[in-house]
């Protein structure tokens, strides 16, 4: 009586398990097809990763950009040739990715950056600034803004829409894996201003503000979430 009785018990566990695999089954296979229900932000991390080519990432930083999203969360990722600017957020099908801007860092450079307008309906949105610092002697980095088609080029630059710098240990500083990133916000640009677009150049100094480096950020991107 006792066998056949953990004979029954035995039984209702696989088949409890079973059901549980074949669960498991499918939400991953929901998942990778269908890229939906995913459970975890970084899910929808390594969604842009594949899309964008990248090759797996390790998260530098993390920001909360409730004024987009309530769930929007933007990563700063990086690997030993690129660093990248992510956004994934939560909604009623799992996490999702949003968008997702490379930078390329595999050639030797004293700075390697890129930027990102995020904005939703024009009514709220962030200008983000980002990269990897290589040079050693670089203790500040400032960023300028200006126009393409300024005829005065160099001599206006930072007077043309704005300039912000950050200084090493600054809170937009980051080392991760012996590297040097950074991550900074500046004031969003209104693009119906600049129809042909902001030029943005990172222009590195030493500890005695000499000029170290001065770097085109040409990689960037500006997306507009519903």
């Amino acid at each position: 009586m006792k066998k056949e009785k953990k004979g029954r018990l035995s039984s209702r566990r696989k088949r409890s398990l079973r059901r549980v695999l074949i669960a498991a089954a499918a939400v991953l296979l929901v998942n990778r097809i269908f890229l939906i229900g995913l459970l975890f932000p970084i899910q929808a991390l390594r969604h842009i990763e594949e899309r964008t080519g990248t090759g797996r990432t390790a998260v530098v930083c993390r920001d909360w950009v409730p004024e987009i999203y309530k769930t929007g969360l933007v990563y700063l990722t990086e690997n030993e040739n690129v660093t990248m600017l992510s956004a994934v957020r939560l909604s009623f099908y799992g996490w999702t990715e949003l968008y997702g801007v490379p930078v390329d860092c595999g050639a030797e450079g004293p700075i390697h950056g890129g930027w990102w307008s995020f904005v939703r309906m024009e009514k709220a949105g962030r200008f983000y600034v980002f990269g990897r610092v290589d040079d050693p002697e670089i203790a500040w980095l400032e960023v300028y803004f200006m126009r393409p088609d300024d005829p005065r080029g160099e001599e206006r630059i930072g007077r043309a829409h704005g300039n912000y710098g950050i200084h090493r240990g600054d809170s937009g500083w980051m080392e991760k894996d012996g590297r040097l990133y950074f991550l900074f916000e500046a004031n969003l640009v209104d693009w119906s201003e600049y129809p042909t677009g902001l030029r943005v150049v990172a222009v590195g100094y030493d500890e005695d503000r000499n000029v170290v480096a001065r770097t085109d950020l040409e990689q960037g991107g500006v997306s507009a979430a519903q």
